[in-house]
């Protein structure tokens, strides 16, 4: 289904170009890149160097001090030192600004389905630089109510167009969200572990046994529902398991 629709979402970007910025609404210049103006752009909150080796948020000049330095001169922040990831290793594109947050409700909520070749561009970018070796593309599941209400499910899109761009397999029959969980909005880090207790399981062990695995969700704020796949994808037998999203919340 979701294959189906980013097709018919090409098709369509194809007969109708878009012409305005996705972030400001004015007209996009022929060397516009993804639908983001030149001018948006330059102020696009891409996460840079200097960056956790394991979470991939930032690490800020004024905190590097207080960071754990390893000996291949990698650097650990003080959350992933003191909060152990199920996950190998995690990147995300941007960090969860304002104008961030606004794009992704707009392709969560208000069918802006095109933004996940927006995204997906940027994640494609991002996968290439990272050295992963990647055998398969999982999506982050949503449970079948959430799926029926919303109408698609958005890191499905997303793993779709990595997959395409990248040759990898991309597989949304292999992880499932078996519990119904409450959203995790205003929880804490105990609270959203908890709440996604048991939540995931592997419904096809064989498919993922000794191969790397790429998890895609759209934000990574605690890293709670990341490793609650993650946990599950090891324990059926999953070599490696990196994660990639569009965005990273710095704080909570």
């Amino acid at each position: 289904m979701s294959s189906l629709r980013l097709l018919l979402d090409a098709v369509l970007d194809f007969l109708y170009p878009r012409i305005d910025c996705v972030c400001c609404g004015k007209r996009l210049e022929k060397s516009a890149l993804q639908g983001i103006c030149g001018n948006c752009m330059e102020y696009m909150p891409f996460i840079r160097d200097p960056k956790c080796s394991l979470c991939g948020k930032p690490i800020f000049e004024e905190n590097s001090a207080e960071e754990h330095s390893e000996p291949s001169g990698k650097q650990i922040c003080t959350e992933c030192r003191f909060h152990v990831h199920n996950y190998d290793q995690a990147l995300a594109v941007f960090e969860y600004s304002i104008t961030i947050k606004e794009l992704i409700h707009r392709y969560k909520y208000d069918g802006e389905y095109g933004l996940s070749r927006t995204f997906g561009f940027f994640m494609s970018e991002l996968l290439k630089k990272s050295g992963w070796d990647i055998h398969m593309i999982i999506p982050v599941p949503l449970h079948k109510n959430r799926l029926k209400s919303r109408g698609f499910n958005q890191a499905a899109l997303l793993s779709d167009y990595l997959s395409q761009r990248s040759g990898i397999p991309s597989a949304e029959d292999v992880l499932i969200r078996c519990v119904d969980t409450k959203t995790q909005t205003g929880f804490n880090r105990y609270q959203r572990a908890e709440n996604l207790k048991n939540a995931f399981t592997v419904v096809n062990p064989p498919a993922v046994k000794g191969r790397n695995i790429l998890l895609i969700d759209d934000v990574h704020t605690t890293g709670a529902t990341v490793d609650s796949c993650s946990r599950v994808l090891h324990q059926a037998g999953a070599g490696k398991v990196y994660v990639i999203t569009i965005a990273s919340v710095l704080s909570e």
